[in-house]
């Protein structure tokens, strides 16, 4: 016990400052506030991408023939593939409030330099061209950039706000009027500044910024960003934090742009019936997500065994939340965050949850529809969604995994409920 209680000192007096950090960041928090913003988006489409996507047989023909599939996949194509657009908005916009400056203006500013940088000149072959945006970048292999100039152009126009660029107008002027003509000149600098960035880049081999971006960079990140085995390393980190009394929500919104894009592109993949290009990753953030970070279904299971009183009277308060994803009562009310005792289960069963997980898809994928990760709210309980998602194979593998935790923490758990019995024995006994 010793040893778990330096331990915990030490990470809890080298991770508080990190998470502190990452938290204060205005960068990160305009990223996490931008994604949180399109959820209303990416949810409010869900029921329409499902119900034009179901697997039934005669379905499909039913809905081409009515025209009804058509209109589905439209408008898939103005939402769920349009997500960049929709981000470099909410993202700017955040991040503009955030520093106190007029967050409308930012944001008109931040979609005009993305839609400039966007290729618009499509050939059709035969030496034609026609002069469209190019839909390529405006979904999902446009959201890295998307969220990276939804800060940068709102920064610069943040910084030039507050120089003597700025035009000062008399109080005379309406603010709304005064608030468009004093931001001109920065406007200026920065749409000529993002119109020599696109000249830059069409001397390159590259042709413009997504392409030079996707190749140089945004490959790299997903392919590292959604292997099974980073998130599940990522998982065992927030664990890790969570055990210390640090919510994991301080550095989940840096995993969030990764786990959107993932989505988005199985969805894109998805409605055309091609492969999807994330799915192992689907199935391993699931199953990683089960009840909430530190795997506490199995905590929850093992107090149906409880012999104290002290969890007899107190786990329908944790179980029921718990299958909803809501775990921060167990946390902080057994509490399991700087508990030695819960230590491993609380690192270690989504740890091991997942790789079996991983392990099972691996020799024997299955069918999965990505609609539903985006079509059920946060709450929906996991084994729903992992029926939902992936019919009966990834429902057996959710029970393994809720069967997993509770196996870690059911040995601990005992341990826990014998010292609570005995302390209820001995205060009877001296009462």
């Amino acid at each position: 016990m010793k040893f778990l209680d330096a331990l915990e000192a030490k990470l809890t007096k080298f991770l508080d400052p990190i998470s502190v950090k990452v938290s204060g960041s205005k960068i990160l928090r305009a990223i996490s506030q931008g994604c949180v913003a399109t959820v209303p988006i990416t949810i409010g489409i869900a029921l329409v991408t499902i119900l034009v996507n179901l697997p039934f047989e005669g379905y499909k023909a039913f809905l081409e023939s009515t025209g009804l599939y058509a209109c589905g996949q439209e408008a898939v194509n103005v939402t769920l593939s349009l997500l960049s657009v929709y981000l470099i908005c909410t993202v700017s916009y955040s991040y503009c409030k955030d520093n106190g400056y007029n967050n409308i203006i930012g944001t008109v500013l931040s979609l005009a330099v993305f839609l400039i940088l966007v290729p618009s000149t499509v050939s059709t072959g035969e030496d034609t061209t026609i002069t469209a945006l190019s839909s390529d970048y405006l979904g999902s292999q446009g959201i890295f950039v998307a969220l990276i100039l939804g800060v940068f152009v709102s920064s610069c126009y943040c910084k030039l706000m507050n120089s003597k660029l700025k035009i000062k107008l008399p109080s005379s002027i309406p603010p709304m009027v005064a608030d468009s003509l004093s931001a001109c000149i920065p406007a200026i600098v920065i749409i000529t500044g993002a119109f020599l960035v696109k000249c830059a880049f069409h001397a390159t081999p590259f042709e413009n910024l997504f392409s030079a971006f996707n190749t140089l960079l945004q490959q790299p990140i997903m392919a590292l960003g959604t292997s099974p085995i980073s998130f599940i390393v990522f998982t065992a980190f927030c664990n890790l934090l969570w055990f210390c009394g640090i919510h994991p929500a301080a550095i989940t919104g840096i995993y969030t742009p990764i786990i959107v894009g993932a989505i988005v592109a199985n969805i894109e993949a998805f409605v055309t019936g091609t492969p999807l290009p994330y799915a192992e990753i689907m199935v391993v953030y699931l199953i990683c997500s089960l009840g909430g970070y530190g795997g506490t279904l199995g905590f929850c299971i093992s107090t149906l065994f409880a012999k104290s009183e002290k969890y007899k009277a107190t786990r329908g308060l944790y179980i029921v939340p718990n299958i909803f994803n809501i775990n921060e009562p167990i946390i902080f009310g057994v509490p399991l965050m700087m508990n030695p005792i819960y230590f491993i289960p609380m690192i270690f069963s989504q740890v091991i949850g997942g790789l079996v997980a991983y392990g099972i898809y691996s020799v024997l994928p299955f069918a999965i529809n990505p609609s539903y990760q985006l079509g059920f709210p946060w709450v929906t309980p996991p084994v729903i969604t992992a029926f939902a998602e992936g019919g009966m194979i990834f429902f057996i593998i959710a029970l393994i995994a809720i069967a997993i935790d509770f196996i870690m923490y059911f040995p601990f758990f005992l341990i826990d409920d014998k010292k609570a019995l005995k302390a209820e024995e001995s205060e009877l006994s001296n009462d």
